[in-house]
């Protein structure tokens, strides 16, 4: 009995031991797979580890992993490939099983969120009487502080096709100057971070504010164009741009009956004339097949019929007639000498026609007038020395305005010297007397006009040199003598109806 009683006590003791052997010899496994977020894409080569530590391994060519002969435990298992954001899933081996695992692997550059959307905050929606000089201002958040952003601004208005760009600003304001008056502009803002796609902002749009009737066409030059303005006498008053400085407008001249512009604008490297209202609206283009032409494009000048139906300009040796729909185009006349036309005026009334030509170097100028048969009736100017023009007739034709260089210097490229202005009465035919205008030496007067009432004339004076400041200036004709007044700096060739 008791031999019984021991064999029986050494069995259950050799069992016990053998259920220790086989649960400290038990083990799991982990297997996974690894794909590419958002495309499926099996990857291979991914680097698989775990805390606590077993051995390193990658994925096979179908992105499947597998970590056998694992002891029971909670592991953190890491997958890492480059490119790519590393990713951990947890794994409980319990009991010798395995635990299967699924990564989805996102691009470092997906996780890199683009800014907010842009908000808009100046100019508002909507928003009415907008100056014409603006400040756009709006706002966005980049959450990566290492991210630097760039906007981009849109703006475009319901006058023109016109679309202009401002790039890599990377402030949240921008000032925009001389926007056209009484027009809507349209203006959007995209961020780019450089990571993500550029995000937009609504598109918002703002009416800039009237401009009122003002009585004063200039030009001032920005960015290397010629851009039509409008002002008053009034210093304080503020002007108004009615054309826009991505495009090169020049030489306005108003019609007191309908009240429409003309005006010389670059189109595809040609010259071409144009009409809009007087408010900067409605551009339309006049010529087409005959361009306007001749001798520098700075001095070259057309007119209106006094109706304001036609309009008379040249190309070349050739004055065109056209009617302002681009209709009815005729040769008006046409030199016998082969002079250029450069300058042309008509007299709102009695018809008297007024043209300055020349050779193509700017010289052997010719100063007379025509009737609408194209007969000459006056000579005013012929067979001096050096460059002249600038010419307006008043309301009935009885006196001409023009400039002449009293130096007489003929340089090879056309550079006047001493440019004054002269008053010629064509009623008496008495010869141009001299304005007393103050001009110094070193100084040019151009471009000279009547005034409204005619008591005054308005013009530019420039420096001689090539590229010289211009500005416009108000002489009283019955004034003491050499007086003046400055209208704008840094402006030329003024119009006043």
């Amino acid at each position: 009995m008791k031999y019984s009683i021991y064999i029986l006590s050494l069995l259950v003791v050799m069992v016990s031991c053998s259920e220790d052997q086989l649960l400290e010899t038990s083990s799991g496994a982990i297997t996974g797979t690894v794909i590419a977020d958002g495309t499926n894409v099996n990857l291979e080569n991914v680097k698989i580890s775990t805390q606590p530590s077993t051995s390193t391994i990658f994925t096979n060519t179908n992105g499947v992993f597998t970590i056998s002969d694992i002891a029971d435990e909670s592991y953190s298992v890491q997958a890492d490939l480059d490119g790519y954001i590393s990713q951990f899933e947890v794994a409980n081996v319990t009991n010798g099983t395995t635990v299967e695992l699924f990564f989805e692997l996102m691009l470092e550059e997906t996780a890199n969120n683009p800014p907010s959307i842009p908000e808009l905050i100046f100019p508002k929606n909507n928003a009415v009487d907008i100056e014409t000089d603006v400040v756009f201002m709006w706002s966005s958040i980049d959450e990566n502080e290492s991210d630097e952003v760039n906007y981009t601004i849109s703006l475009f208005n319901d006058s023109n096709d016109e679309v202009a760009l401002f790039n890599e600003i990377i402030d949240t304001t921008l000032t925009v100057d001389s926007l056209l008056a009484s027009t809507r502009y349209f203006w959007q803002v995209s961020a780019d971070d450089g990571v993500n796609e550029a995000v937009q902002s609504p598109l918002f749009n703002f009416q800039t504010i009237t401009s009122p009737e003002a009585d004063i066409l200039f030009v001032k030059k920005i960015n290397g164009n010629n851009v039509i303005f409008s002002g008053t006498e009034d210093e304080e008053a503020p002007i108004f741009a009615l054309t826009s400085e991505a495009e090169n407008c020049w030489r306005p001249r108003k019609n007191a009956i309908t009240g429409k512009i003309a005006f010389l604008k670059t189109i595809g490297g040609a010259t071409h004339l144009f009409t809009m209202d007087a408010n900067g609206g409605n551009q339309l283009q006049v010529t087409q097949n005959v361009p306007v032409n001749g001798f520098d494009f700075n001095e070259i000048d057309f007119s209106w019929k006094p109706e304001g139906d036609k309009l008379l300009y040249p190309s070349f040796s050739r004055l065109y007639s056209i009617n302002t729909d681009g209709s009815g185009q005729a040769i008006f006349y046409e030199t016998t000498n082969g002079n250029f036309i450069t300058e042309i005026d008509w007299s709102d009334f009695n018809n008297v026609i007024a043209l300055k030509t020349n050779d193509s170097n700017g010289y052997n100028v010719e100063i007379f007038t025509i009737d609408l048969a194209g007969t000459l009736q006056d000579m005013i100017l012929q067979g001096v020395p050096g460059g002249a023009g600038g010419l307006d007739l008043n309301i009935d034709g009885s006196l001409l305005l023009y400039t002449y260089d009293i130096s007489g210097i003929e340089l090879t490229t056309y550079l006047p010297q001493d440019m004054r202005m002269f008053l010629h009465d064509i009623t008496t035919g008495i010869s141009g007397s001299q304005l007393l205008t103050g001009v110094t030496d070193g100084f040019n007067d151009v471009d000279p006009s009547f005034t409204p009432n005619e008591n005054s004339v308005i013009f530019s004076r420039r420096g001689v040199s090539a590229g010289a400041s211009t500005s416009v200036l108000i002489h009283e004709i019955s004034g003491a003598n050499e007086n003046f007044d400055l209208l704008f700096d840094n402006t030329s060739m003024p119009d006043w109806e």
